[in-house]
């Protein structure tokens, strides 16, 4: 997940570079939506997983 962790950081990073309420506003809640969705590919990956190798259902 280095790609998900380099973009958080530098969106972080740009945002307290930002002068403008509304970039700075924009910056967080993207670097927020995406550690999210990095965290619902983790979980989704898991669950993929998890389900190939139930052997009951084969």
């Amino acid at each position: 997940m280095a790609t998900d962790d380099w973009l958080t950081t530098t969106l972080t990073k740009l945002a307290q570079q930002s002068t403008t309420y509304q970039d700075r506003a924009l910056l967080i809640q993207t670097a927020k939506y995406a550690a999210a969705l990095a965290q619902r590919i983790e979980q989704n990956e898991g669950e993929l997983d998890g389900r190939i190798w139930n052997h009951e259902q084969w």
